[in-house]
């Protein structure tokens, strides 16, 4: 009888202990979480852009300020005169230009809000494009 008393004991303290382990794990997860760096996506983009035309990502994002939004990309012909950028929720286009065939800009985010990525292209011609952005 003494036996069994001690069994259920420590089974009760053992119950006891292992509700008390779950949320130290559960926090341990949450630490991971944020220490993950790094751009929030990649996205590869590879279109034809008609002369005088903006072109615009058919998704937006919400980015905070102080993040930051990179651009790599190339097009052709290199002539072309070419802006990359971000719309944000009110229609405005902040933009960086295109240099001799190719783009290579990080944006930082001033404001708060919902942004589209977008590209112009200024030129009288048709402008091929690809590249990746990273936010």
């Amino acid at each position: 009888m003494r036996m069994k008393k001690y069994l259920c004991l420590m089974f009760a303290c053992l119950a006891i202990v292992s509700c008390f382990s779950v949320p130290a794990a559960a926090a341990d997860i949450g630490e991971r979480v944020t220490e993950i760096t790094g751009p929030k996506a990649t996205g590869k983009f590879d279109f034809e852009i008609p002369a005088k035309t903006l072109a615009e990502a058919s998704s937006s994002f919400p980015m905070d300020y102080g993040e930051t939004i990179t651009i790599t990309a190339s097009y052709a012909p290199a002539s072309a005169s070419m802006d990359f950028g971000l719309i944000d929720s009110d229609g405005v286009f902040y933009s960086v230009p295109g240099s001799n065939g190719s783009i290579n800009r990080t944006i930082r985010i001033n404001l708060r809000g919902t942004y589209t990525f977008a590209v112009k292209n200024n030129s009288n011609y048709e402008v091929s494009v690809s590249g990746f952005v990273n936010y």
